[in-house]
């Protein structure tokens, strides 16, 4: 075996069988021609990139009950502000005195660091995540978390990992469960709500554009949700960004009869609060359009715990 010259190309060479003259050599000795083939180059592994075990371990597959403080967003489709709302409901309720985490489980679009411009701090993210036994500590996690505006927050970074086990994003659902008292869980389309068993059986909110087609879309996403088992989600509606002034908007009221459920909002679009988005300077306030919506989630998240927190206080 000889390499030439050129990068990566090696040529496999056979040299000719010799025999006696007029005796035919055997068939798997004829003299083959040149094979040319290319070799890829060797992938070389990021330090994240560690050997995992296709298995999920035995403690994770059963839905874990004592964490009633399990908040999942989803959405029908990308694009309609899921991340942003995530963001800003977790910001309220931290306002509120309450300890709040927020976890990126969106690994089709991701990087929630990015979006709320700290994506330069220092923190542990998803790729650096190691749950072998399904277990993690959930004060340990959370200290080693990146902080925005005193919330607690595991972002996603794509580009530096592939995506998690599903058992090692519950397993820091549920570390982070045991050391706040919320979790919200961005969860984008809803991709790992059906095989997480902790996010299927936590409560849900469903972020339902109000248009002729983001309603479309949100009803198939409901009843997507309905078939995994998922408690009856509350939904917010969202006004459509970019739409010509006087179309392409539904009311509040028809969302409700054509989902047959109540609609609580809407969050309005705003420019300023995009461009800082876009432009990586995070989300420095929220707006006054989605203040009222926002508070309304925050009740309602705060009602649904508050069973859970009574039951383990002590009764002077």
């Amino acid at each position: 075996m000889t390499s030439n010259t050129t990068p990566h190309v090696a040529r496999r060479m056979s040299a000719p069988a010799l025999a006696p003259p007029g005796v035919p050599l055997p068939a798997d000795e004829v003299p083959s021609p040149s094979l040319r083939y290319y070799t890829p180059p060797p992938k070389p592994l990021a330090s994240c990139e560690r050997k995992r075990s296709k298995d999920a371990p035995a403690g994770a597959l059963a839905v874990d009950t004592t964490f009633q403080n399990i908040v999942t967003m989803t959405a029908g489709h990308s694009g309609i502000g899921l991340s942003v709302m995530s963001a800003m409901l977790a910001w309220t309720l931290t306002e509120r005195g309450r300890s709040c985490a927020l976890v990126d489980a969106d690994f089709v679009g991701g990087c929630l660091d990015l979006l709320l411009g700290v994506e330069r701090e220092s923190g542990l993210r998803f790729s650096q995540v190691e749950a072998p036994l399904g277990y993690i500590e959930g004060t340990a996690l959370n200290h080693d978390l990146l902080v925005w505006e005193g919330v607690r927050v595991l972002p996603y970074d794509p580009w530096n990992a592939r995506q998690p086990d599903w058992w090692e994003v519950q397993a820091a659902v549920r570390a982070l469960a045991q050391a706040n008292d919320v979790v919200i869980v961005d969860a984008g389309q809803g991709g790992l709500v059906e095989t997480v068993n902790d996010l299927r059986s936590s409560m849900h909110i469903v972020a339902a554009e109000l248009s002729v087609i983001g309603l479309a879309r949100a009803k198939t996403h409901r009843m997507r949700l309905d078939s995994w088992g998922c408690p009856t989600p509350r939904i917010v509606g969202v006004l459509p960004r970019g739409k010509p002034r006087g179309r392409g908007e539904v009311g509040v009221p028809e969302a409700e009869d054509y989902l047959t459920a109540t609609v609580l909002g809407p969050v309005r679009p705003f420019a300023g609060l995009c461009g800082d988005v876009l432009e990586g300077l995070g989300i420095r306030s929220i707006p006054k359009g989605s203040r009222k919506a926002i508070n309304l989630l925050a009740d309602a998240i705060e009602q649904t715990i508050r069973p859970m927190h009574a039951a383990t206080e002590p009764d002077w």
